[in-house]
């Protein structure tokens, strides 16, 4: 650059011979100046987490500490440095977050993956909407998420927003929004991650990646494969039982020529679920297209995907099962938006989504397909300097059997006025409709029989939340928030009868069994406060803690919501310091070690609606080592369940364990680049 200027001051004709030497001292000066900077710059440490860049929460970039909603930023290096071996397990940091029955994606249902934040209405159906690049990634028939369809490689960022932004997003996007942030094309990139563990682990993770002048591409697979445990007591145990086991494969390709894209996603799994007649398999392939300006963009996407899942009835003694057969949910979901921004802070934007599916039986067109349009407004503006206004409203129309519209506006303050602090305030209203799974399709899990209801309504949310950010420094962060919503008609799974009655949908109940219908309740409130910490302390260690208290009850029966704990924790401690030493067969290496534990609290809750079946509280601990041996070559080691930790995360009354001692490790490789 400097080369630049200083060719061009040399070839520029000057009238006066004066100026031109005035002209020539003060770029010298400027020049001066500039490489002082960059010295200055190429000393200074990375940027930290309350300096990063985030955008699922406004739709536009933003610092993290600036948002009017509150965000929670976890980089591609975290990610890494994790000891858990899927990303929903890594998120569990987040205050709040949980899955439907608070266990991993390697091991549970895929209609129980629905995402939970603060305890709002945990359920199979999310009322989390998940985006990869802008793409919905919750299931079109179920609404439940596959979290392992996207290669860990590919995943630069994490973003959680919580509280409603159904102002932008729409349906599913009532107790907030994830986003996985896509990794940028790189010159010449090849990058490995193997690894190998206990229960007959093993995880091939790939990324490669390149450009040539206008064109680039993206190429990244997975393949995972674990012979799992068996998820029942040794004392409950009987011949039917065997160890729920998972594998799946996942590709991710991109091909981008200027401002235009072409991608695909494919994704197989396999599981076992814990006797040898409940297994499942899915499929899915996703085709997207788009064109990405600078002030606007177009996006469409088409997937395809199946499941099928098998079920089963245990009886007594769990010696024998009684096989369901297997059904076959075919699906296919259609959807494309277009948005557009001004550098007046004003955003606008439609979309729409599609998705019908072919059951087994004959049922009324009606019921095979469901459609959604939105189109929204946003426009954020600063006042008296310390002020930052967001005002945003988004009209949306669903259809099944009949069309319904709903409007869910947010306006959120920011005050920056403050010493090395941020003060935020926020309200919102959120919507989430019923998916065609809900609406029509019955389901068993062992002697639990759950009746479809196709009379659902949406379920919505009002909500007011208030929080401070403080940052003393760059490298110390307090997060404080409290937050207050009424949740309007939520969808339920509701005990009718636990034996053989009058009611037409209980007079098959065989002894044993337990018969529940999804339902509207009344309403639900959700009360309560988080708190998260960042703090570095002596001797290249730091420390990380949250805390959520969220106390979520019916309030037509001041019961509690099933599956929402009220208290959930996570204290965090990382070292990233010198390893002096030699290491056999590759010499001597002083790059960084890296150290992460991570201890994972969540407090009792509910199985049921009746507040019958507990559920106890647990704790466990991971932990994760790094070594760099090369600058191309790093090894680790990790333990998730150091303590292998017996927790219950389904409970029908029997008891189903959670993830026990899982402990792998390998190595990470940087071939090219």
């Amino acid at each position: 650059m400097f080369k630049t200027l200083l060719l061009g001051a040399v070839l520029t004709t000057a009238a006066n011979a004066q100026e031109q030497e005035d002209q020539e001292q003060k770029e010298q000066t400027e020049q001066a100046e500039q490489k002082e900077q960059t010295a200055e710059s190429q000393t200074e440490e990375p940027l930290t987490y309350q300096e990063s860049v985030v955008v699922t929460a406004t739709g536009f970039a933003e610092k993290l500490i600036d948002s009017p909603v509150l965000v929670t930023s976890i980089a591609a290096e975290e990610l890494a440095r994790s000891p858990a071996l899927v990303i929903d397990d890594t998120l569990r940091r987040v205050p709040g977050f949980s899955l439907f029955r608070r266990s991993s994606s390697l091991f549970s249902h895929p209609t129980t993956q629905g995402v939970s934040l603060r305890g709002i209405g945990p359920s199979g159906a999310s009322r989390t909407l998940v985006l990869w690049n802008g793409l919905p990634l919750n299931d079109p028939f179920g609404n439940w998420v596959y979290w392992n369809r996207l290669p860990m490689s590919s995943i630069e960022q994490v973003e959680v927003a919580r509280g409603a932004t159904s102002q932008l997003y729409g349906s599913s996007a009532l107790a907030g929004t994830i986003q996985l942030v896509p990794r940028p094309v790189q010159d010449r990139t090849f990058d490995a991650r193997l690894q190998y563990g206990n229960r007959g682990t093993y995880d091939a993770d790939i990324f490669a990646s390149d450009q040539v002048g206008d064109l680039s591409w993206i190429a990244s697979g997975r393949v995972f494969d674990t012979d799992g445990y068996i998820p029942v007591r040794e004392r409950d145990r009987g011949t039917v039982d065997v160890p729920a086991k998972t594998q799946f494969q996942t590709f991710l390709g991109r091909l981008e020529y200027r401002d235009f894209h072409v991608g695909v996603n494919l994704y197989d799994e396999e599981r076992s679920n814990g006797t040898p007649s409940q297994v499942n398999n899915s499929h899915i392939y996703l085709v997207d297209t788009g064109y990405d300006a600078d002030r606007w963009s177009f996006n469409f996407y088409g997937q395809k995907q199946q499941l099928a899942s098998s079920f089963s009835r245990i009886l007594p003694g769990r010696n024998r099962e009684i096989p369901f057969g297997e059904s076959i949910f075919p699906s296919v979901g259609l959807g494309s938006s277009f948005s557009m921004r001004t550098d007046r802070g004003i955003q606008w934007g439609i979309d729409w989504r599609y998705v019908s599916w072919d059951p087994d039986e004959e049922v009324d067109n009606d019921e095979r397909t469901q459609n959604f349009f939105g189109a929204f407004l946003q426009y954020t503006f600063a006042f008296k300097e310390e002020f930052e206004l967001l005002v945003g409203g988004r009209f949306d129309l669903w259809q099944n059997a009949a069309t319904k519209g709903t409007f869910n506006p947010r306006l959120g303050l920011t005050y920056s006025g403050l010493d090395n602090a941020t003060v935020r305030a926020s309200i919102y209203r959120g919507f989430r409709a019923p998916s065609l799974n809900e609406l029509y399709r019955p389901f068993r899990v062992g002697n639990i029989l759950t009746a479809p209801n196709n009379s659902l309504n949406e379920e919505y949310l009002w909500g007011v939340e208030g929080g401070v950010d403080l940052y003393p420094s760059r490298d110390v962060l307090v997060r404080l928030n409290a937050f207050y919503n009424l949740f309007q008609d939520p969808i339920a799974n509701v005990t009718l009868c636990t034996e053989p009655s009058a009611l037409p949908l209980c007079v098959d109940l065989s002894p044993g069994a337990i018969q529940r219908q999804r339902q509207n309740l009344g309403s639900a409130t959700i009360v309560g406060f988080e708190a998260a910490v960042s703090y570095p302390l002596p001797k290249d260690w730091s420390l990380r803690a949250s805390y959520l208290f969220s106390n979520a009850k019916n309030n037509d029966t001041d019961r509690r919501l099933p599956q929402a704990a009220k208290n959930q924790g996570n204290f965090g401690l990382g070292y990233e310091g010198p390893f002096p030493f030699a290491i056999p067969f590759f010499g001597r290496y002083e790059g960084p070690l890296q150290f992460t534990m991570d201890v994972r609290m969540v407090g009792d809750s509910f199985e049921d609606d009746l507040n019958q079946i507990v559920l106890a509280a647990f704790a466990v601990l991971d932990l994760s080592v790094r070594l760099p041996v090369t600058p191309r070559l790093k090894i680790y080691l990790a333990i998730e369940n150091v303590f292998d930790e017996e927790y219950a995360v389904r409970a029908d009354p029997l008891e189903i364990l959670g993830t026990p001692r899982m402990v792998h490790g390998g190595i990470e490789l940087r071939l090219l680049n």
